[in-house]
Protein backbone atom coordinates (compact mmCIF):
# COMPACT_ATOMS: atom_id res chain seq x y z
CA UNK A 1 0.00 0.00 0.00
CA UNK A 2 3.14 2.46 0.92
CA UNK A 3 4.61 1.80 -2.45
CA UNK A 4 1.58 2.18 -4.30
CA UNK A 5 0.74 5.62 -2.30
CA UNK A 6 4.79 6.62 -3.47
CA UNK A 7 4.11 5.94 -6.76
CA UNK A 8 1.15 8.06 -7.05
CA UNK A 9 2.70 11.21 -5.26
CA UNK A 10 6.03 10.49 -7.88
CA UNK A 11 3.36 10.67 -10.76
CA UNK A 12 2.18 14.02 -9.31
CA UNK A 13 5.11 15.55 -8.70
CA UNK A 14 6.14 14.94 -12.45
CA UNK A 15 2.25 16.08 -13.64
CA UNK A 16 3.25 19.54 -11.68
CA UNK A 17 6.57 19.66 -13.16
CA UNK A 18 5.33 19.77 -16.47
CA UNK A 19 2.45 22.10 -16.10
CA UNK A 20 4.97 24.37 -14.61
CA UNK A 21 7.54 24.08 -17.37
CA UNK A 22 4.85 25.34 -19.60
CA UNK A 23 3.16 23.55 -22.80
CA UNK A 24 6.67 23.54 -24.98
CA UNK A 25 8.37 21.93 -22.06
CA UNK A 26 8.09 18.74 -23.40
CA UNK A 27 10.12 15.74 -22.25
CA UNK A 28 11.55 12.22 -24.28
CA UNK A 29 8.89 9.89 -22.64
CA UNK A 30 5.67 11.63 -23.79
CA UNK A 31 2.33 10.71 -22.37
CA UNK A 32 0.61 9.86 -25.43
CA UNK A 33 -2.99 11.44 -24.86
CA UNK A 34 -6.30 9.32 -24.50
CA UNK A 35 -8.01 10.05 -27.87
CA UNK A 36 -5.95 9.43 -30.89
CA UNK A 37 -7.29 12.26 -32.78
CA UNK A 38 -4.90 14.47 -30.53
CA UNK A 39 -0.99 14.86 -31.47
CA UNK A 40 1.74 14.48 -28.13
CA UNK A 41 3.52 17.57 -28.51
CA UNK A 42 7.18 17.47 -28.28
CA UNK A 43 9.82 20.55 -28.55
CA UNK A 44 12.91 19.44 -30.74
CA UNK A 45 16.18 20.93 -30.59
CA UNK A 46 17.78 21.43 -33.92
CA UNK A 47 20.75 22.44 -35.24
CA UNK A 48 21.10 24.12 -38.71
CA UNK A 49 23.02 21.08 -40.84
CA UNK A 50 23.33 23.44 -44.02
CA UNK A 51 22.91 27.04 -45.68
CA UNK A 52 22.34 27.40 -49.72
CA UNK A 53 23.84 31.17 -50.04
CA UNK A 54 22.32 33.39 -52.44
CA UNK A 55 22.81 37.50 -53.51
CA UNK A 56 20.52 38.45 -50.63
CA UNK A 57 18.53 35.52 -49.04
CA UNK A 58 19.65 32.17 -47.69
CA UNK A 59 17.89 28.68 -47.94
CA UNK A 60 18.31 27.32 -44.14
CA UNK A 61 18.52 23.40 -42.83
CA UNK A 62 17.68 22.75 -39.86
CA UNK A 63 17.67 19.16 -38.41
CA UNK A 64 16.59 17.43 -35.37
CA UNK A 65 16.63 13.37 -34.58
CA UNK A 66 14.02 11.95 -32.23
CA UNK A 67 12.87 8.70 -31.09
CA UNK A 68 8.78 8.60 -31.71
CA UNK A 69 6.08 6.18 -31.78
CA UNK A 70 2.99 5.11 -33.40
CA UNK A 71 0.51 8.17 -34.09
CA UNK A 72 0.26 11.48 -34.20
CA UNK A 73 3.15 13.98 -33.37
CA UNK A 74 3.29 17.77 -33.40
CA UNK A 75 7.04 18.90 -33.36
CA UNK A 76 8.43 22.16 -32.21
CA UNK A 77 10.78 24.10 -33.94
CA UNK A 78 11.62 27.25 -32.08
CA UNK A 79 13.89 30.69 -31.96
CA UNK A 80 13.13 31.02 -35.92
CA UNK A 81 15.12 34.36 -36.75
CA UNK A 82 13.32 37.58 -37.49
CA UNK A 83 14.22 37.39 -41.07
CA UNK A 84 12.13 34.46 -42.28
CA UNK A 85 9.97 34.34 -45.12
CA UNK A 86 6.94 31.98 -43.34
CA UNK A 87 5.66 30.94 -47.07
CA UNK A 88 8.92 29.43 -47.91
CA UNK A 89 8.92 26.59 -45.08
CA UNK A 90 9.02 22.96 -45.91
CA UNK A 91 9.61 20.15 -43.66
CA UNK A 92 11.13 16.37 -44.14
CA UNK A 93 11.24 13.66 -42.36
CA UNK A 94 13.08 10.49 -42.57
CA UNK A 95 9.75 8.23 -41.92
CA UNK A 96 6.09 8.81 -41.05
CA UNK A 97 3.98 11.49 -43.55
CA UNK A 98 3.98 14.70 -42.80
CA UNK A 99 0.58 16.39 -42.68
CA UNK A 100 1.23 20.08 -42.19
CA UNK A 101 3.49 23.11 -41.21
CA UNK A 102 2.26 25.79 -39.44
CA UNK A 103 3.86 28.94 -38.78
CA UNK A 104 3.33 30.52 -35.28
CA UNK A 105 4.04 33.62 -33.80
CA UNK A 106 4.00 34.76 -29.56
CA UNK A 107 4.80 37.42 -27.32
CA UNK A 108 7.56 36.57 -24.70
CA UNK A 109 7.13 38.45 -21.81
CA UNK A 110 10.03 41.11 -20.45
CA UNK A 111 12.97 38.90 -19.25
CA UNK A 112 15.43 40.35 -16.41
CA UNK A 113 18.83 42.28 -18.77
CA UNK A 114 21.48 39.95 -18.16
CA UNK A 115 24.86 42.30 -17.70
CA UNK A 116 26.01 42.50 -21.09
CA UNK A 117 22.35 43.59 -22.32
CA UNK A 118 23.22 46.49 -19.26
CA UNK A 119 26.53 47.44 -21.07
CA UNK A 120 24.67 47.42 -25.08
CA UNK A 121 21.58 49.67 -23.08
CA UNK A 122 24.08 51.83 -21.85
CA UNK A 123 26.71 52.28 -24.87
CA UNK A 124 23.52 52.41 -27.37
CA UNK A 125 22.54 55.60 -24.55
CA UNK A 126 25.72 56.91 -25.04
CA UNK A 127 25.47 56.71 -29.03
CA UNK A 128 22.70 58.28 -29.14
CA UNK A 129 23.56 61.10 -26.85
CA UNK A 130 26.71 61.57 -29.54
CA UNK A 131 24.05 61.59 -32.20
CA UNK A 132 21.76 64.53 -30.75
CA UNK A 133 25.41 66.71 -29.74
CA UNK A 134 26.33 65.92 -33.79
CA UNK A 135 23.11 67.61 -34.07
CA UNK A 136 23.09 70.57 -32.52
CA UNK A 137 26.63 71.08 -33.71
CA UNK A 138 25.60 70.76 -37.42
CA UNK A 139 22.86 73.49 -36.01
CA UNK A 140 25.07 75.30 -34.81
CA UNK A 141 27.26 75.77 -37.85
CA UNK A 142 24.81 75.92 -40.01
CA UNK A 143 23.43 79.26 -38.24
CA UNK A 144 26.97 80.63 -38.20
CA UNK A 145 26.65 79.97 -41.79
CA UNK A 146 24.34 82.22 -42.23
CA UNK A 147 25.76 84.83 -40.16
CA UNK A 148 28.50 85.18 -42.71
CA UNK A 149 26.30 85.09 -45.53
CA UNK A 150 24.38 88.24 -43.72
CA UNK A 151 27.60 89.70 -43.02
CA UNK A 152 28.70 89.15 -47.02
CA UNK A 153 25.55 90.85 -48.41
CA UNK A 154 25.80 93.83 -45.59
CA UNK A 155 29.43 94.60 -47.31
CA UNK A 156 28.18 94.04 -50.76
CA UNK A 157 25.29 96.53 -49.78
CA UNK A 158 27.76 98.96 -48.54
CA UNK A 159 30.08 99.00 -51.62
CA UNK A 160 27.38 99.40 -53.77
CA UNK A 161 26.31 102.66 -51.82
CA UNK A 162 29.55 104.11 -51.65
CA UNK A 163 30.84 102.95 -54.96
CA UNK A 164 32.31 106.30 -57.28
CA UNK A 165 32.63 108.02 -53.64
CA UNK A 166 34.91 109.03 -50.71
CA UNK A 167 33.36 106.67 -48.16
CA UNK A 168 34.80 103.50 -50.45
CA UNK A 169 37.78 102.06 -48.33
CA UNK A 170 38.85 99.33 -50.71
CA UNK A 171 41.11 98.22 -48.11
CA UNK A 172 38.38 97.33 -45.60
CA UNK A 173 36.06 96.15 -47.88
CA UNK A 174 39.05 93.41 -49.35
CA UNK A 175 39.97 92.75 -45.69
CA UNK A 176 36.19 91.78 -45.16
CA UNK A 177 35.64 89.55 -48.42
CA UNK A 178 38.97 87.80 -47.03
CA UNK A 179 37.60 87.29 -43.71
CA UNK A 180 34.49 85.99 -45.26
CA UNK A 181 36.14 83.15 -47.39
CA UNK A 182 38.46 81.96 -44.88
CA UNK A 183 35.06 81.66 -42.83
CA UNK A 184 33.51 79.62 -45.29
CA UNK A 185 35.97 77.51 -46.23
CA UNK A 186 36.61 76.48 -42.13
CA UNK A 187 32.55 76.28 -41.78
CA UNK A 188 32.18 74.62 -44.69
CA UNK A 189 35.22 71.61 -43.60
CA UNK A 190 33.40 71.47 -40.25
CA UNK A 191 29.87 70.88 -41.34
CA UNK A 192 31.32 67.94 -43.30
CA UNK A 193 33.37 66.36 -40.64
CA UNK A 194 30.30 66.56 -38.61
CA UNK A 195 27.84 65.03 -41.07
CA UNK A 196 30.44 62.19 -41.53
CA UNK A 197 30.88 61.78 -37.75
CA UNK A 198 26.85 61.30 -37.26
CA UNK A 199 26.43 59.01 -40.66
CA UNK A 200 29.03 56.62 -38.30
CA UNK A 201 27.19 56.74 -35.70
CA UNK A 202 24.01 55.79 -37.18
CA UNK A 203 26.16 52.75 -38.35
CA UNK A 204 27.40 52.20 -34.80
CA UNK A 205 24.01 52.75 -33.33
CA UNK A 206 22.61 49.61 -35.80
CA UNK A 207 25.11 47.89 -35.60
CA UNK A 208 24.67 48.17 -31.18
CA UNK A 209 20.97 47.55 -31.29
CA UNK A 210 21.24 44.31 -33.65
CA UNK A 211 24.18 42.84 -31.05
CA UNK A 212 21.48 44.50 -27.91
CA UNK A 213 18.63 42.65 -30.19
CA UNK A 214 20.64 39.42 -29.90
CA UNK A 215 20.96 39.04 -26.14
CA UNK A 216 17.45 39.23 -25.68
CA UNK A 217 16.64 40.61 -22.09
CA UNK A 218 13.50 42.57 -23.50
CA UNK A 219 10.06 41.72 -24.87
CA UNK A 220 10.24 40.33 -27.95
CA UNK A 221 8.04 37.63 -30.56
CA UNK A 222 9.19 34.35 -31.23
CA UNK A 223 8.60 32.86 -34.14
CA UNK A 224 8.44 29.14 -34.41
CA UNK A 225 7.17 26.05 -36.74
CA UNK A 226 4.77 23.55 -36.33
CA UNK A 227 5.33 20.59 -37.68
CA UNK A 228 2.37 18.08 -38.25
CA UNK A 229 3.53 13.96 -38.23
CA UNK A 230 1.97 10.77 -38.50
CA UNK A 231 4.22 7.99 -37.51
CA UNK A 232 2.89 3.77 -37.89
CA UNK A 233 5.73 2.67 -36.64
CA UNK A 234 8.27 3.02 -33.68
CA UNK A 235 11.27 4.66 -35.19
CA UNK A 236 13.96 7.12 -34.62
CA UNK A 237 13.12 10.07 -37.00
CA UNK A 238 15.50 12.66 -38.45
CA UNK A 239 13.19 16.16 -39.21
CA UNK A 240 14.89 18.64 -41.33
CA UNK A 241 13.03 22.06 -41.46
CA UNK A 242 13.79 24.75 -44.11
CA UNK A 243 12.76 27.97 -45.00
CA UNK A 244 14.10 31.15 -46.64
CA UNK A 245 16.04 34.29 -44.27
CA UNK A 246 16.91 37.79 -45.96
CA UNK A 247 19.67 39.90 -45.05
CA UNK A 248 22.63 37.23 -46.10
CA UNK A 249 24.49 37.93 -49.27
CA UNK A 250 28.15 36.09 -50.83
CA UNK A 251 30.54 37.85 -53.24
CA UNK A 252 33.09 36.04 -55.17
CA UNK A 253 36.60 37.60 -54.92
CA UNK A 254 39.88 36.79 -56.08
CA UNK A 255 43.73 36.47 -55.32
CA UNK A 256 46.04 36.38 -57.70
CA UNK A 257 49.61 35.77 -56.99
CA UNK A 258 52.21 35.43 -59.25
CA UNK A 259 55.56 33.94 -58.20
CA UNK A 260 58.88 36.36 -58.19
CA UNK A 261 60.08 34.86 -61.44
CA UNK A 262 57.04 35.31 -62.72
CA UNK A 263 57.14 31.28 -63.85
CA UNK A 264 53.68 30.01 -61.95
CA UNK A 265 50.12 31.94 -61.71
CA UNK A 266 47.94 30.76 -58.71
CA UNK A 267 44.60 31.54 -58.32
CA UNK A 268 41.95 31.79 -55.03
CA UNK A 269 38.74 32.04 -55.99
CA UNK A 270 37.21 32.84 -52.70
CA UNK A 271 33.33 33.99 -51.37
CA UNK A 272 33.27 36.75 -49.04
CA UNK A 273 29.98 35.98 -46.89
CA UNK A 274 28.48 38.54 -45.24
CA UNK A 275 24.93 37.65 -42.94
CA UNK A 276 22.38 39.63 -40.67
CA UNK A 277 19.79 37.27 -40.16
CA UNK A 278 19.59 36.93 -36.83
CA UNK A 279 21.01 33.44 -36.20
CA UNK A 280 24.48 32.08 -35.98
CA UNK A 281 25.81 29.64 -38.36
CA UNK A 282 28.44 26.97 -37.02
CA UNK A 283 29.86 24.24 -38.30
CA UNK A 284 27.20 24.36 -41.15
CA UNK A 285 27.40 22.81 -44.89
CA UNK A 286 27.76 25.76 -46.75
CA UNK A 287 26.42 26.02 -50.54
CA UNK A 288 26.77 29.25 -52.89
CA UNK A 289 24.53 30.01 -55.71
CA UNK A 290 24.46 32.09 -58.28
CA UNK A 291 20.65 31.48 -58.78
CA UNK A 292 18.07 34.16 -58.07
CA UNK A 293 14.93 32.67 -56.01
CA UNK A 294 12.50 34.96 -57.05
CA UNK A 295 10.09 36.54 -54.53
CA UNK A 296 7.20 36.19 -56.64
CA UNK A 297 5.78 32.78 -58.31
CA UNK A 298 4.37 34.58 -61.69
CA UNK A 299 6.04 36.35 -63.93
CA UNK A 300 5.01 40.53 -64.20
CA UNK A 301 2.06 42.04 -66.61
CA UNK A 302 3.81 43.33 -70.00
CA UNK A 303 2.32 46.66 -70.19
CA UNK A 304 1.83 48.43 -73.63
CA UNK A 305 4.45 49.91 -75.65
CA UNK A 306 3.33 53.05 -77.20
CA UNK A 307 5.89 54.99 -80.06
CA UNK A 308 5.17 58.20 -81.78
CA UNK A 309 6.41 60.38 -84.52
CA UNK A 310 8.82 62.78 -82.47
CA UNK A 311 10.44 59.61 -80.66
CA UNK A 312 11.15 56.54 -81.74
CA UNK A 313 13.25 54.20 -79.43
CA UNK A 314 14.33 50.86 -80.48
CA UNK A 315 15.86 48.75 -77.24
CA UNK A 316 18.28 45.73 -77.18
CA UNK A 317 18.41 42.88 -74.84
CA UNK A 318 21.83 40.75 -74.92
CA UNK A 319 21.92 37.51 -72.27
CA UNK A 320 25.37 36.34 -71.87
CA UNK A 321 25.59 32.94 -69.89
CA UNK A 322 28.30 31.20 -68.94
CA UNK A 323 28.70 26.89 -68.90
CA UNK A 324 30.01 25.09 -66.02
CA UNK A 325 32.54 22.49 -67.64
CA UNK A 326 32.53 18.64 -66.31
CA UNK A 327 31.88 19.57 -62.06
CA UNK A 328 34.62 18.12 -59.75
CA UNK A 329 33.69 14.54 -58.61
CA UNK A 330 30.97 14.97 -55.42
CA UNK A 331 33.40 14.16 -52.11
CA UNK A 332 32.38 11.16 -50.25
CA UNK A 333 31.40 11.19 -46.58
CA UNK A 334 34.18 11.42 -44.15
CA UNK A 335 34.86 7.74 -43.04
CA UNK A 336 33.19 7.13 -38.94
CA UNK A 337 36.36 7.41 -36.52
CA UNK A 338 38.15 3.95 -35.64
CA UNK A 339 39.76 2.94 -33.25
CA UNK A 340 43.90 2.95 -34.08
CA UNK A 341 46.06 0.76 -32.84
CA UNK A 342 49.38 2.56 -34.15
CA UNK A 343 50.67 5.98 -34.54
CA UNK A 344 50.70 5.61 -37.79
CA UNK A 345 47.36 4.54 -38.38
CA UNK A 346 46.25 7.65 -36.55
CA UNK A 347 48.65 10.00 -38.33
CA UNK A 348 47.18 8.84 -42.13
CA UNK A 349 43.66 9.01 -40.43
CA UNK A 350 44.19 13.27 -39.76
CA UNK A 351 45.71 13.56 -43.50
CA UNK A 352 42.98 11.97 -44.94
CA UNK A 353 40.27 14.35 -42.92
CA UNK A 354 42.62 17.08 -43.76
CA UNK A 355 42.85 16.25 -47.68
CA UNK A 356 39.03 16.56 -47.62
CA UNK A 357 38.67 19.28 -45.98
CA UNK A 358 40.45 21.26 -48.09
CA UNK A 359 39.39 20.19 -51.83
CA UNK A 360 37.97 22.96 -54.24
CA UNK A 361 34.12 22.93 -53.34
CA UNK A 362 31.71 20.74 -55.34
CA UNK A 363 30.17 22.25 -58.43
CA UNK A 364 26.40 21.83 -58.89
CA UNK A 365 23.94 23.16 -61.64
CA UNK A 366 24.22 23.38 -64.86
CA UNK A 367 23.41 26.97 -67.57
CA UNK A 368 23.41 30.29 -65.70
CA UNK A 369 22.56 28.96 -62.07
CA UNK A 370 25.93 27.22 -60.77
CA UNK A 371 25.89 26.08 -56.94
CA UNK A 372 29.33 25.72 -55.41
CA UNK A 373 29.13 23.52 -52.07
CA UNK A 374 32.40 23.97 -49.41
CA UNK A 375 34.08 20.86 -47.86
CA UNK A 376 35.19 22.74 -45.31
CA UNK A 377 32.64 23.56 -42.20
CA UNK A 378 31.45 27.01 -42.06
CA UNK A 379 31.10 29.58 -39.38
CA UNK A 380 29.30 32.56 -39.91
CA UNK A 381 27.89 34.77 -36.73
CA UNK A 382 25.00 36.98 -37.60
CA UNK A 383 27.08 40.76 -37.81
CA UNK A 384 27.19 42.47 -41.12
CA UNK A 385 30.06 44.03 -39.62
CA UNK A 386 32.00 41.03 -40.31
CA UNK A 387 33.19 39.56 -43.19
CA UNK A 388 34.23 35.63 -43.60
CA UNK A 389 35.86 34.15 -46.58
CA UNK A 390 34.88 30.94 -48.01
CA UNK A 391 37.82 29.24 -50.09
CA UNK A 392 36.11 27.39 -53.53
CA UNK A 393 38.86 26.70 -55.26
CA UNK A 394 42.66 27.28 -56.23
CA UNK A 395 44.33 26.43 -59.08
CA UNK A 396 47.41 27.30 -60.99
CA UNK A 397 46.76 29.32 -64.66
CA UNK A 398 48.82 28.75 -67.25
CA UNK A 399 50.06 32.53 -68.60
CA UNK A 400 51.52 34.38 -71.83
CA UNK A 401 53.30 37.78 -70.50
CA UNK A 402 53.29 41.09 -72.70
CA UNK A 403 54.59 44.50 -71.68
CA UNK A 404 52.15 47.72 -72.45
CA UNK A 405 53.12 51.05 -72.27
CA UNK A 406 51.30 54.24 -73.13
CA UNK A 407 53.49 56.86 -72.90
CA UNK A 408 50.64 59.58 -73.45
CA UNK A 409 48.32 58.27 -70.81
CA UNK A 410 51.08 57.08 -67.96
CA UNK A 411 54.87 57.08 -67.25
CA UNK A 412 54.68 53.56 -66.63
CA UNK A 413 55.65 50.38 -68.41
CA UNK A 414 52.82 47.75 -66.97
CA UNK A 415 53.59 43.72 -67.24
CA UNK A 416 49.71 42.08 -68.08
CA UNK A 417 49.13 38.40 -68.08
CA UNK A 418 46.82 36.79 -70.41
CA UNK A 419 45.86 33.74 -68.09
CA UNK A 420 43.86 30.97 -69.17
CA UNK A 421 41.12 29.62 -66.44
CA UNK A 422 42.77 26.01 -66.18
CA UNK A 423 39.87 24.82 -63.45
CA UNK A 424 35.96 23.39 -64.15
CA UNK A 425 34.76 26.81 -62.46
CA UNK A 426 33.10 29.59 -63.95
CA UNK A 427 34.83 32.35 -62.18
CA UNK A 428 32.44 35.19 -61.58
CA UNK A 429 32.55 39.48 -61.83
CA UNK A 430 33.83 40.45 -59.03
CA UNK A 431 37.30 42.31 -57.66
CA UNK A 432 40.55 40.89 -57.08
CA UNK A 433 44.22 41.61 -55.05
CA UNK A 434 47.53 40.88 -57.10
CA UNK A 435 50.35 39.75 -55.79
CA UNK A 436 53.88 39.12 -57.09
CA UNK A 437 55.90 37.31 -54.40
CA UNK A 438 54.99 38.76 -51.07
CA UNK A 439 54.50 41.62 -52.51
CA UNK A 440 50.63 43.06 -52.89
CA UNK A 441 50.45 44.87 -56.20
CA UNK A 442 46.70 46.66 -56.37
CA UNK A 443 43.29 46.15 -56.48
CA UNK A 444 41.47 45.44 -60.12
CA UNK A 445 37.67 44.71 -61.46
CA UNK A 446 37.42 41.05 -62.69
CA UNK A 447 35.14 40.66 -65.30
CA UNK A 448 34.82 36.66 -64.68
CA UNK A 449 35.73 33.84 -67.09
CA UNK A 450 34.77 30.37 -68.07
CA UNK A 451 36.56 27.45 -68.77
CA UNK A 452 39.06 27.30 -70.68
CA UNK A 453 38.32 31.40 -71.31
CA UNK A 454 41.20 33.78 -71.53
CA UNK A 455 41.29 36.67 -69.40
CA UNK A 456 44.02 39.97 -68.80
CA UNK A 457 45.26 40.48 -65.16
CA UNK A 458 47.54 43.67 -65.09
CA UNK A 459 50.64 42.94 -62.51
CA UNK A 460 51.80 46.70 -62.16
CA UNK A 461 54.47 48.64 -63.43
CA UNK A 462 58.01 47.49 -63.59
CA UNK A 463 60.50 49.78 -62.70
CA UNK A 464 63.57 48.04 -64.68
CA UNK A 465 61.79 49.00 -68.42
CA UNK A 466 60.88 52.53 -69.02
CA UNK A 467 59.07 54.25 -72.01
CA UNK A 468 59.55 58.79 -72.38
CA UNK A 469 57.43 60.39 -74.87
CA UNK A 470 58.63 63.21 -76.76
CA UNK A 471 57.18 65.87 -79.46
CA UNK A 472 60.02 66.52 -81.14
CA UNK A 473 59.09 69.47 -83.53
CA UNK A 474 55.36 70.82 -84.19
CA UNK A 475 55.17 73.43 -87.03
CA UNK A 476 52.61 74.79 -89.68
CA UNK A 477 53.42 75.04 -93.43
CA UNK A 478 51.52 76.22 -96.36
CA UNK A 479 50.54 73.58 -99.11
CA UNK A 480 48.37 73.53 -102.35
CA UNK A 481 48.94 74.68 -105.76
CA UNK A 482 49.07 78.39 -104.49
CA UNK A 483 49.83 77.91 -100.89
CA UNK A 484 46.23 77.86 -100.13
CA UNK A 485 45.92 75.03 -97.65
CA UNK A 486 47.97 74.83 -94.67
CA UNK A 487 49.24 71.76 -92.68
CA UNK A 488 50.25 71.17 -88.91
CA UNK A 489 53.29 68.93 -89.00
CA UNK A 490 53.75 66.97 -85.55
CA UNK A 491 56.84 64.83 -85.04
CA UNK A 492 57.03 62.35 -82.18
CA UNK A 493 59.75 60.16 -80.27
CA UNK A 494 59.41 57.38 -77.64
CA UNK A 495 62.36 55.80 -76.18
CA UNK A 496 61.97 52.67 -74.60
CA UNK A 497 64.83 51.10 -72.12
CA UNK A 498 65.05 47.22 -70.94
CA UNK A 499 67.21 46.43 -68.32
CA UNK A 500 65.70 43.21 -67.18
CA UNK A 501 68.09 41.45 -68.87
CA UNK A 502 66.50 39.94 -71.78
CA UNK A 503 64.36 40.51 -74.41
CA UNK A 504 60.19 41.34 -74.04
CA UNK A 505 57.34 41.52 -75.99
CA UNK A 506 55.70 44.89 -75.84
CA UNK A 507 52.35 46.57 -77.25
CA UNK A 508 53.36 50.45 -77.03
CA UNK A 509 50.30 52.01 -77.87
CA UNK A 510 49.61 56.12 -78.58
CA UNK A 511 47.56 58.28 -80.58
CA UNK A 512 46.63 60.82 -83.40
CA UNK A 513 43.86 63.23 -84.03
CA UNK A 514 40.65 61.67 -86.09
CA UNK A 515 38.65 64.18 -88.57
CA UNK A 516 35.17 64.87 -87.96
CA UNK A 517 34.95 66.64 -91.43
CA UNK A 518 35.43 66.07 -94.72
CA UNK A 519 38.04 69.90 -94.99
CA UNK A 520 40.08 68.39 -92.42
CA UNK A 521 42.51 65.43 -93.27
CA UNK A 522 44.92 63.61 -91.14
CA UNK A 523 47.15 61.33 -92.40
CA UNK A 524 50.32 58.98 -90.23
CA UNK A 525 53.28 59.66 -92.35
CA UNK A 526 57.33 57.93 -91.62
CA UNK A 527 56.56 55.69 -89.16
CA UNK A 528 59.89 54.21 -88.14
CA UNK A 529 58.09 51.13 -87.33
CA UNK A 530 55.16 49.10 -88.82
CA UNK A 531 51.96 49.31 -86.81
CA UNK A 532 50.29 46.27 -85.17
CA UNK A 533 48.87 44.07 -88.01
CA UNK A 534 46.38 42.44 -85.22
CA UNK A 535 43.11 41.78 -87.10
CA UNK A 536 40.88 43.35 -84.04
CA UNK A 537 43.17 46.25 -83.41
CA UNK A 538 42.71 47.18 -86.99
CA UNK A 539 38.90 46.59 -86.82
CA UNK A 540 38.12 48.22 -83.89
CA UNK A 541 40.88 50.85 -82.37
CA UNK A 542 42.70 52.03 -85.72
CA UNK A 543 39.66 53.82 -87.09
CA UNK A 544 39.60 55.81 -83.53
CA UNK A 545 43.19 57.10 -84.33
CA UNK A 546 44.79 54.59 -81.33
CA UNK A 547 48.10 53.71 -82.47
CA UNK A 548 49.69 50.35 -81.65
CA UNK A 549 53.20 49.15 -82.16
CA UNK A 550 53.88 45.19 -81.40
CA UNK A 551 57.39 45.05 -80.97
CA UNK A 552 60.21 42.88 -79.14
CA UNK A 553 62.80 45.32 -77.02
CA UNK A 554 66.39 44.13 -76.70
CA UNK A 555 67.82 44.54 -73.31
CA UNK A 556 69.21 47.97 -73.70
CA UNK A 557 73.29 47.96 -73.34
CA UNK A 558 74.26 49.95 -70.57
CA UNK A 559 75.47 53.56 -71.86
CA UNK A 560 72.57 53.03 -74.88
CA UNK A 561 69.53 55.19 -75.17
CA UNK A 562 67.66 52.46 -76.09
CA UNK A 563 64.90 51.31 -78.52
CA UNK A 564 63.88 54.27 -80.86
CA UNK A 565 60.12 54.80 -81.97
CA UNK A 566 59.12 57.79 -83.99
CA UNK A 567 56.10 59.20 -86.34
CA UNK A 568 54.70 61.95 -87.99
CA UNK A 569 51.24 62.83 -87.39
CA UNK A 570 49.97 66.02 -90.80
CA UNK A 571 46.74 67.55 -90.25
CA UNK A 572 45.85 69.27 -93.41
CA UNK A 573 42.99 71.90 -94.05
CA UNK A 574 42.46 75.38 -96.29
CA UNK A 575 43.54 78.26 -94.54
CA UNK A 576 40.39 80.23 -94.14
CA UNK A 577 39.40 76.77 -91.69
CA UNK A 578 39.47 77.13 -87.81
CA UNK A 579 40.11 74.01 -86.28
CA UNK A 580 39.63 72.88 -82.63
CA UNK A 581 43.22 72.74 -80.82
CA UNK A 582 45.47 70.17 -81.31
CA UNK A 583 47.25 68.62 -78.70
CA UNK A 584 50.60 69.45 -77.70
Amino acid sequence: MIGKQNMKIQCLTFSLCCIALGPYAFCQDDVIPTNPNVPAERLLKAKIESVVLYQGRAAITRVATTTLTPGLWKLHFEDLPASIQPDTLEAKSGSGRILSVDFTQRATPDAASTPDAAVMDAEIRKINQEIAATVDALNGLQSELKVVESVGIRAATDATKDGGTVKLDLASLDGQLAWMATQRTRIGGLIRTTTERANLLQKDLQTAVNRRNALGGRAKTMQSAEVLLAITTEAEVPVRLSYLVTDARWEPVYSIRASTDRNVIGIEFDALVIQNSGEDWKGVRLSLSTARPSYAASPPTVTPWFVDVREVFERAKTASVGRVASANPAPTAMPASEEMSDASSGLSKRRSVAEKLSEDADVGGSGPSVTYTIALPFDAPSDDQVRRRARIASFDAPTQFVFQTQPIASEGVFLRGTLTNSSPFQLLPGRASVFVGADYVGSTPFIGAAPQQEFDVFFGADPAVTARRELIKKEDRQSGLFGGGLDTVSDYRVTISNGTGRPIDMEFFDRRPVSRNDKIEVNLSASSLLLSRDADYIATQFPQGILRWDLVIQPTPSGSEGTVVTWTVVVSRSKDIEITPLPE
